[in-house]
This record gives structure tokens, C-alpha cells and sequence, in this order.
């Protein structure tokens, strides 16, 4: 007797900062800019004679100087300095980073370029108030497949589905959920696909050598048996694509856009349908939405049973509230602001004699 094996049930990892961007409020008239903007080009190309930077050609940018601090991790920060509307912008530096691609000394490198080109003192006190322009959050659910879930995103207006990604054979590679002008857009896709397909390239773009005379293209060949037999990868995004400079302090307060996400699990026990009536749902809801779905079937036989097979799949799994916390934490630990930027102005005026801490 084959004995089947036992499906793991879907676990969500602690939410990564996926994308960062802040705003700080460094103000200059014009003519102080541009002798401060004067001196700190000289000190700009010799980071970049160095090797520590490299020029950043944006084309049409809104700020006067733009260049990226190389990081150990091999990721890149993009610092832009000078605002070119210095009524209308809310700040003079501008910095954009992947945290979730640092290492460990890649947060304490950006501090050592910035304090060299701005001042120790100014810097640390900027810091202290950065203004969030973009900020993303992800969530790796191990063990999680979207083909044997339906996902459901809720707004208080009227939900938009922009894309749906179908691979070969009618599979399920993801859902954005969002407008393109919206200040958030949030998504559901397949990470292994997409890990596989950087893998892949990886190898790809390594040359044409024998893989036994090239160690490093031999690695990239392990990556990608490592992610083949890993397991199975469902990703979830909160895009904060226009924080409107977002004090950070308030980000925890915001709306949890991770609680608008509603799984059902399919692999779970639940109420059951008959064939027809389930492959048209599953089929509907995919194509249309779970809501729009769950709407074509109110008026008919099958409503009832329908609506209690949605219900009774919801995944116990997915718990947003902590997951929002986990997410606000994650932003902590960085290690790209100081514990006191996430505090409220008025709660530093109360301890005048505490010591600030430091940027690391």
C-alpha cells in the first residue's frame, strides 16, 4: 500500500523590507546650495575615483547631484543630494536602498559616506526626522502553492486587479492588486518561479565555459539545484510606492494592508463542492475575483454552499496583525535609522537629559 505523503501546512516568514526610500529635510536657499553642492562634487568624484561610489545617470531627476554607494552585499544605495524645487520638495537628500539585499556592514557604510559628505553632527540629526517617500514590505509563505489557493484582496473601494501572470499549462504565477497611479499596490506571485529564473540567468550570463573549469559557474549550478529541490514559495508584497514623506514615527499607525489579504486553502479540510460547481468557482474567481465570483453565485442553487465552501478554507495560517507588527520591526532593524526616529516628536522633549543614540 502507497502511503501518500503528508502536505506541509503553508508557513509565512517574518516580513523583510523589500524597498526603502527617504526624504531628508535638508533645506538650503539657493545660493547656499550651490556653494555647499560645489564643495561636495569635489568630495563626490573622489568616492567615485575611490571605487566606494559610482555616477547614477537617472535623466530627468529632481535632484542636482545623483550617484550610488557601492555596498559590500553588492547592492547599491542611490543617494541624490540638492533639490532642484527646493519650495516644493520637502527635502534635500534623498536616499533609495533594498534592505532586504544588505549585509551585515551595509547599513554602517551608507552612515560613514553620508556623515563624510554632510557632517557627523547635521547627518545624525537629519536622521533622526527622515520622511518615508517609499517603502515595501514582503512575505515569503513557505510550503504554499497559489494553485491550491484562491486569494481575495479587499479595499474600501473598489477593488482593481491589474495583471494575473499564467504560466504554461494555465498555472498561476501571481496576482497584482492596485491601480498604477495608486499610492500602494500589493501582490501575490510564485518566489521559486522567480528564483529559478535568476538562477538560470545567472548561469546563463557567466560565460560558455566548461562548468568542472569554472568554480563559479559549478556554484551557480548548486543555487539552482538548491532552489529546485527547496520548497515550494508563495510571495506577498505591500508596495508603499508614495508615502507623501511619511513621518516614520506614524508608519505603524497606518492602514495594515496586509489584513485587506484573505487566503483560502485549498489542501485544507473544508466544506466540499460537487466537481462542476467547484471547478466554475475556482475557475470564476481566478479570472474575476473572488468577490466578483462569490456575487455570480448569490442568486443561484449552489449560494449557500459556495459561500461556506470560501469560508470554511480561510487560512489559519495567515495572521496579519502580527505580520504588520514583524513588518514595522523589520524597518527597526535595518539599522538605517536611529531607535529614536520611530518615537513621536513630543516624547524627546519630555527626556531633555537622555543621550541620543547613535547611528551605527
Amino acid at each position: 500500500m502507497k502511503i501518500r505523503p503528508v502536505a506541509l501546512q503553508p508557513t509565512p516568514q517574518p516580513p523583510v523590507v523589500d524597498g526603502l526610500a527617504f526624504i531628508l529635510a535638508w533645506h538650503l536657499d539657493r545660493l547656499d546650495q550651490d556653494t555647499v553642492l560645489k564643495k561636495l562634487r569635489s568630495s563626490i568624484n573622489k568616492l567615485i575615483e575611490s571605487g566606494t561610489c559610482e555616477r547614477a545617470y537617472l535623466g530627468k531627476s529632481r535632484y542636482r547631484e545623483n550617484f550610488n554607494i557601492l555596498l559590500g552585499g553588492g547592492s547599491k544605495a542611490l543617494v541624490q543630494i540638492g533639490a532642484v524645487d527646493s519650495v516644493r520638495q520637502k527635502g534635500g537628500i534623498r536616499v533609495e536602498c533594498n534592505p532586504a539585499k544588505f549585509a551585515d556592514s551595509d547599513a554602517r557604510q551608507i552612515h560613514h559616506v553620508m556623515r563624510g559628505l554632510i557632517g557627523r553632527h547635521e547627518y545624525n540629526e537629519l536622521m533622526r526626522r527622515p520622511l518615508l517617500n517609499v517603502v515595501h514590505f514582503a512575505v515569503d509563505i513557505y510550503h504554499a502553492a497559489l494553485t491550491r489557493m484562491l486569494v481575495r484582496y479587499d479595499n474600501a473601494q473598489r477593488m482593481s486587479m491589474m495583471a494575473k501572470r499564467v504560466g504554461k499549462g494555465g498555472v498561476i504565477e501571481g496576482y497584482n492588486f492596485g491601480s498604477v497611479r495608486s499610492d500602494y499596490e500589493t501582490t501575490a506571485y510564485n518566489k521559486q518561479q522567480e528564483l529559478v529564473h535568476a538562477a538560470i540567468l545567472a548561469i546563463a550570463q557567466s560565460g560558455s565555459s566548461g562548468f568542472n573549469d569554472d568554480p563559479l559557474k559549478a556554484n551557480k549550478i548548486k543555487q539552482l539545484k538548491r532552489v529546485l529541490g527547496g520548497p515550494e514559495i508563495a510571495r506577498v508584497e505591500v508596495r508603499g510606492k508614495k508615502m507623501r514623506g511619511l513621518p516614520l514615527w506614524k508608519l505603524s499607525h497606518q492602514t495594515n494592508r496586509f489584513a485587506r489579504f484573505h487566503f483560502a486553502d485549498l489542501s485544507a479540510s473544508g466544506t466540499e463542492l460537487d466537481p462542476l460547481t467547484e471547478k466554475s468557482f475556482l475557475a470564476m474567481s481566478r479570472q474575476d475575483g473572488v468577490k466578483a465570483a462569490l456575487e455570480a453565485f448569490k442568486h443561484t442553487e449552489h449560494a449557500r454552499k459556495v459561500h461556506a465552501f470560501w469560508r470554511s478554507h480561510q487560512a489559519a495560517w495567515w495572521k496579519p496583525e502580527e505580520l504588520w507588527q514583524q513588518a514595522c520591526d523589520a524597518l527597526r532593524d535595518t539599522r538605517m535609522f536611529p531607535p529614536e526616529a520611530f518615537e513621536p516628536p513630543d516624547s524627546h522633549s519630555e527626556q531633555p537629559q537622555q543621550k541620543r543614540c547613535r547611528l551605527r
